[in-house]
């Protein structure tokens, strides 16, 4: 199969002016009391829903009582492949299927904004001996997905899809013919961590070669990680990867860590509001992904912790932090910055292939609430001291969770109208219940974007 179809929509509604856009309207409120929830890893979640569906037993999935939209497309995209699920007092139980058990879906796999249930579930398609169709939301439409589908076509695997900015649905169709592959990982480590997963029940030597400066590495070695813990057995020289026929079988019960991507809202938060907040469950440093960085640099930005707890004390300093491994911070971090002694936000370049250009919509954020800062090649560098203003007109979040809920923080203490009323349930659904008055949720006159 080709390229099979051509243009028909554009991945965020090119050329069509909106009638309204739906947002919420935020009037300045303090936070409802001193404790932050911080939901649970969704870069874990989404791997160990995978990696317990791979499994032929029942497994347990524990340490959260609600899951984000992300994970939730996960499961709803597995259960179409016919994977059980039954909800727990505090996780999910997971009746798994193995590689060879998995049923044609009915309908589209569709990840929502997931982009990497995208990737893991495009890398789990082109092992079946059936017709996949994967889609995503506008955001995912508009992202590049090229690197994976170059990695498994050598593989005979048949592909279709679009041209320009159609670039989902993605008809998939294997098996693989061969078991090894090379895969660009400058932009990402999904398509890397996609093919790892996917190679459950293969019975050969699956080698896998890396080309590129690698970014996301800790999301990559979770992935790494999580498999060994599900029996894999993986031999890693340099940019080559060698993995052992293997059978996925995760342990019976498996906790899900916290996000500790989540950790720069509360700091944000307590920035803003000058409010003492307690984390109730903290994240552990080896489960934080890279984003332990934000606990390493509190002094410098004025936040001291004791016991769980963060408390504004003062006496900022310039900042200067490598993202290479965290680029998700970049929304709230650099709102963090302006707020107290500026820095440099670098090593972030591969932020631009998110559901927008994070560092350019980053730059738009702050420019919204009168906070400036420098458009840098791989990053942002922001003065500190600024002052927040109420915005003029809608904050514009493209379709980014960590746009959006960077906006509703800085709203609440200016008040402002922010696009996208359910960005934030994409990774914490308790987000807006932490304020002592909720916003409203209202309809825009439509703008040309």
């Amino acid at each position: 199969m080709g390229k099979g179809w051509v243009k028909r929509w554009g991945a965020r509604g090119k050329g069509h002016r909106p009638s309204h856009i739906p947002a919420l309207e935020i009037e300045p409120t303090t936070l409802r009391d001193s404790s932050w929830n911080l939901p649970p890893s969704k870069s874990h979640l989404i791997r160990m829903l995978l990696l317990c569906s791979l499994s032929k037993n029942k497994h347990t999935l524990v340490g959260f009582k609600r899951m984000g939209e992300d994970a939730d497309s996960m499961l709803r995209c597995l259960s179409q492949l016919g994977v059980e699920f039954s909800p727990t007092e505090d996780g999910i139980e997971i009746s798994g299927k193995g590689m060879e058990g998995f049923n044609r879906s009915p309908s589209v796999l569709h990840a929502g904004n997931s982009g990497t249930a995208l990737r893991f579930l495009i890398g789990l398609a082109s092992r079946f001996n059936f017709v996949s169709m994967v889609d995503g939301d506008a955001s995912l439409r508009n992202r590049n997905h090229s690197d994976l589908l170059n990695a498994i076509s050598p593989l005979d695997v048949k592909l279709s899809y679009g041209i320009e900015q159609e670039r989902l649905p993605i008809l998939v169709h294997g098996p693989w013919n061969g078991s090894e592959m090379n895969i660009d990982v400058r932009r990402s480590s999904q398509p890397y961590s996609s093919l790892l997963l996917a190679s459950s029940g293969l019975e050969s030597d699956c080698v896998i070669s890396a080309e590129g400066d690698a970014v996301s590495r800790r999301h990559a070695a979770l992935t790494v990680e999580l498999m060994q813990e599900s029996g894999a057995i993986l031999e890693i020289d340099e940019q080559k990867t060698t993995i052992s026929p293997w059978t996925s079988n995760p342990p019976k019960e498996w906790k899900v860590p916290s996000d500790g991507s989540m950790m720069a809202f509360p700091i944000l938060a307590c920035i803003i509001k000058k409010q003492s907040i307690r984390i109730q469950n903290p994240v552990r440093p080896k489960d934080a992904l890279g984003h332990e960085i934000l606990i390493d640099y509190l002094e410098e930005i004025g936040i001291e912790m004791q016991d769980e707890t963060l408390t504004y004390v003062g006496g900022s300093r310039f900042v200067d932090i490598d993202l290479r491994d965290a680029n998700d911070l970049l929304p709230p971090l650099a709102a963090v910055f302006a707020l107290s002694g500026g820095g440099r936000l670098r090593g972030a370049s591969h932020a631009k292939h998110k559901e927008s250009n994070r560092i350019e919509s980053t730059a738009e954020l702050l420019n919204s609430f009168g906070l400036t800062c420098t458009i840098e090649d791989d990053g942002l560098s922001i003065e500190g001291g600024q002052i927040l203003n109420k915005p003029t007109k809608l904050v514009d979040t493209y379709g980014d969770h960590r746009i959006q809920m960077t906006a509703v923080l800085l709203a609440s203490e200016t008040g402002g109208t922010i696009e996208g009323p359910r960005l934030h349930q994409i990774a914490d659904s308790e987000f807006l219940e932490r304020f002592s008055s909720m916003p409203s949720e209202v309809l825009v006159k439509g703008i040309q974007r």
